[in-house]
Formats: structure tokens, sequence, C-alpha cells
């Protein structure tokens, strides 16, 4: 079995989650069993994974895991289900229903977002409105866990269920400093037959978690840690014979402008500093390949790409000529994607092409949102720039653009840079580690500019846009580099040579 290591799934994903979705279905594809692991208590997970359309047996929760819930029926369950007493009177709001019992509000039946009346929580409250405990609802709908407080309305401990009711977990918090709730201890209950088991926080739990995974596992274990910070710790801790490697998908060093030299990333760093204790690590450009191998002699780096595509035959492209809107930004929004400089190049494109469209597709911190949104009404680019907000699918997207940008600062491989090429879409980026310089050839499929170059970049817009012969030939280049060299039975095949399998 192979476990991709990851913190979460959530209904926004960061390019980390995309690819282990990515890597996670071109495994099964190729029969190759094969699984997400995610730490994180999440009771809207198998919502989420429904959503992006992962089957449950290709995701693995480790609260699922304890609480016996990995595979359980989705039921849609309403205030009404819950069996209040007959005495109780129920007031439905729009978020959530309150239930009183005469003149005393008595508790609170909370709707999980996006849905009309689907219990995500039941709050009760004592005679003086203060809470007593919250009993939390699984999206599928059952009752996962029940969370009690204190005098002051500070949580105090955390119960969880399986399904008969039965108490797997429990987590004890007591104050910090500041007053607020700190984990302390949590106790998993009545598991292969050992009544108690005592663990100090939810790392401890977690580092059992994928030792177990490993010791139930009746063929070899294969653990790929996706996320660094969750990963890299609970695979150091695991001395057995099955195989580790450290997925890298990020720029790996503290100073964008020193990768041989500069201290690596804190979750990083002692997974370089234990080379001999896994078995490799991925990275997804060549580059970043060369800066690790020259930087760690001894370590084993593999590049393994995380976008796939199909042949030519299955996917044919869409004429760039045919598509309406002319640029496209995919990613997070952020200030090291430095996008105030992506819509002044908006700005300057303006001046020669006064319908110029360019859509910014991601999610990002609200105030740093409204940051870009104020810049774009300051430069009168209300009806040229368009945030268009996250989407967790975007294959339908691309075919309706003819040019990607990016003006990032640093990056681990983006993976909307190969996706926009798979779709027929020239990339004009800033340089910068890692990407540009690994996926454009550079008057080919693309052009890399130097970075903070606004002139130039707009510029290359401007005569990709003059010249339909040009764009279609960047277009068609870009094209057949992913679906030549990409496919998903190529890169299935590099899997299998970089494994052994």
């Amino acid at each position: 079995m192979f476990y991709f290591i990851n913190e979460y799934l959530l209904a926004k994903n960061s390019s980390v989650e995309h690819a282990a979705i990515d890597r996670v279905r071109l495994f099964n594809q190729f029969h190759q069993p094969a699984k997400i692991v995610t730490k994180t208590y999440d009771r809207l997970l198998h919502g989420t994974v429904t959503a992006i359309k992962l089957p449950d047996e290709q995701i693995l929760n480790m609260f699922d895991f304890f609480q016996q819930t990995t595979s359980v029926e989705s039921r849609f369950v309403r205030t009404d289900d819950l069996k209040l007493p007959v005495e109780y009177a129920v007031t439905v709001g729009a978020d959530f229903s309150e239930v009183t019992n005469g003149d005393n509000l008595v508790s609170k039946v909370g709707f999980i977002p996006g849905t009309i009346g689907r219990v995500y929580y039941q709050e009760f409250l004592d005679n003086q409105g203060n809470p007593l405990s919250t009993d939390l609802w699984d999206w599928r709908g059952f009752k996962s866990s029940t969370q009690y407080f204190g005098q002051n309305g500070k949580l105090i401990m955390q119960r969880y269920y399986n399904l008969a009711g039965q108490t797997v977990l429990e987590e004890y918090y007591v104050a910090d400093v500041k007053g607020n709730p700190l984990l302390s201890r949590v106790i998993l209950r009545n598991y292969q037959h050992q009544s108690e088991r005592f663990f100090q926080n939810r790392d401890d739990l977690f580092n059992f978690f994928i030792a177990e995974l490993s010791r139930l596992d009746s063929t070899t274990t294969t653990f790929i840690s996706d996320r660094p910070g969750t990963g890299v710790q609970p695979l150091l801790r695991l001395n057995d014979d099955s195989h580790k490697y450290v997925n890298v998908p990020i720029y790996h060093a503290k100073d964008i402008n020193e990768p041989l030299h500069s201290p690596l990333d804190g979750y990083l760093q002692p997974a370089f500093d234990n080379l001999t204790h896994f078995d490799g690590v991925i990275t997804a450009t060549n580059k970043q390949a060369q800066h690790l191998q020259r930087r760690f002699p001894n370590g084993h780096v593999m590049v393994m790409p995380n976008v796939t595509t199909t042949a030519r035959s299955q996917a044919p492209l869409r004429p760039i000529t045919e598509r309406k809107n002319q640029l496209l930004y995919v990613g997070r929004l952020a200030p090291d994607r430095q996008l105030e400089q992506l819509i002044r190049v908006v700005a300057l494109v303006k001046k020669d092409i006064n319908n110029v469209r360019c859509d910014l597709y991601g999610y990002g911190d609200a105030k740093y949102v409204d940051q870009l949104k104020k810049l774009v009404a300051d430069l009168q680019l209300e009806k040229q720039v368009r945030l268009c907000g996250y989407q967790p699918d975007l294959s339908g997207v691309y075919d309706n653009y003819q040019i990607l940008l990016n003006t990032a600062l640093a990056n681990g491989g983006p993976m909307a840079m190969q996706e926009a090429m798979a779709h027929g879409l020239p990339v004009i980026s800033y340089q910068f580690n890692y990407g540009p310089a690994d996926f454009i050839d550079d008057g080919v499929t693309g052009y890399v500019i130097k970075p903070g170059d606004q002139l130039t970049m707009s510029k290359r817009i401007l005569e990709l846009q003059a010249s339909p012969q040009k764009l279609t030939a960047f277009s068609e280049a870009a094209y057949a580099q992913l679906h030549d060299h990409q496919t998903a039975t190529k890169v299935w095949h590099r899997w299998q040579r970089a494994l052994g399998l």
C-alpha cells in the first residue's frame, strides 16, 4: 500500500493537495493501491472528497481510522431527526435553529454551511445561556464527538465516538498562559485489546497512527510525505522496513537567492539531517533536484511531474484564436505572488488593447485580496481584471483563455503552469526558482522574463496578441510538450522505475 501523508483536504486546497489528489488517482488507475492520509479532525472531509469525486477508499483520516468510520454511508440528518423532547419548541433560522423549553433557550442546532438544515452541531446551554457541551455531527450523518466546557466557557474535554456511540478517544485541555485551551493529554480507548493508551498531543497520536498503518499492512508499505510539517517527524520515528520518501513541494531554502547555501526550511531540515533514514527525496523540477543533489550529494533525489495528460487523440486542442479571454492567472492570492505587478502589467497592455481581459483564480488572505481590489479600482481596470475566486477543477476553464501569466518570487514548481500548457496556453512568467526555466521553452512555448520587468512582460503579451499565427504556434507547442512527454502512462512508468514497482 502507498500512503501519501497530508495535513488535510479542504474545500479550498493548495497545489500540495491537488498534486496528492492527482497522484492517488494515477496510482489507482494503474491498479496500485494508494491512499491520501490526513491528520486533521474534519467532519466535512467526506463531503469534500465527494465534491471532488475522490472515492472514500482513496482517503484515510486518522480520526476516521480510530473511530472506525472510514466507510460510512451518508444520510441527511435534520433537526427533526435529533429526537428532541416533545415539549421543546424549535425556531428555524437560516444558519441554526433555536430550541426552547418554555421561555428558556436550552439548545442551538447549527447547519452545515451551504446546506438547507443539514445538522452540523448541537449546542447545549445552562439556564444562564452558558455553553455546557456541544455535539459535533459528521457530514455523513452521525454524532462524531462531544465538546465539554468549563464554567468560563472554555473547552476542557472532547470525546470521539464510533458508530455505536462508544468513546474511542478523549482529549483533555488545560488553560495556557493566556487562558486559552491547551491540549494536555490524549487517551485512545479499547484499541487492539488495550483499554488505554496515553499520548501527550495529536502529533504523538499521529506518529502512532502512521506506525499502525505500516504494522497492519500485509504487503510492503510505502509512505510519501507531501507536507513536510506533517509527514517528516512520524516517518523519522518509524523504524521498520517500510519505504519512506519526502516530497519537497516548496522552495526548500529560507533565502530565495541562495538555494545551495541558505538555511533550509524548518520543516525540511530534520529530513535532510537524516537522509539515510529515507529512500529518496522527490521534487517536481529538474533545477530543484540539481540544487538538492549538489547540496546533499549522498541523497537520492528524483524528479516526478505533478501534472499528467492524455494522448493527443483523447484531448483535442481547442484553437487558441477561438478563445474569448486573453489572460489568466491561477494560484494563491498572496504577496509572494506579486500580483500587484501582474495587475500593473495589464494596465500597460490596456494602453494598446483597451478590451484586454485578465482573470485571477485562487484564494488568499482577505486583507490582501482587498488590496488587490483597491489597486484594480485605482488603475481603473474594473472591466479588465476580475478576481474569480477558487475553483477546485479548472479543466474546463483553461480552454477559454489564451495566455497564462506568473509574477511570483519563488515556488516549488507551479502546477498551474503545466496544467495551462496541457490546454495549449503559452506561459509568460518571471524567472524564479522553480518552474519557469524547467517548464517553458523560451520563445517556443512562452517567455521567461527578468523578475520585475513589467514592461517586457507587457510587450511579450502584445506581441502574441498581435500575431494569431505566432500565438497559435506557441499554443500548439505548449500542448505538444505536455501531451507528448507527460501522459499518464509515461509518468506512471517513471514512478515504476523510481520505486522499483
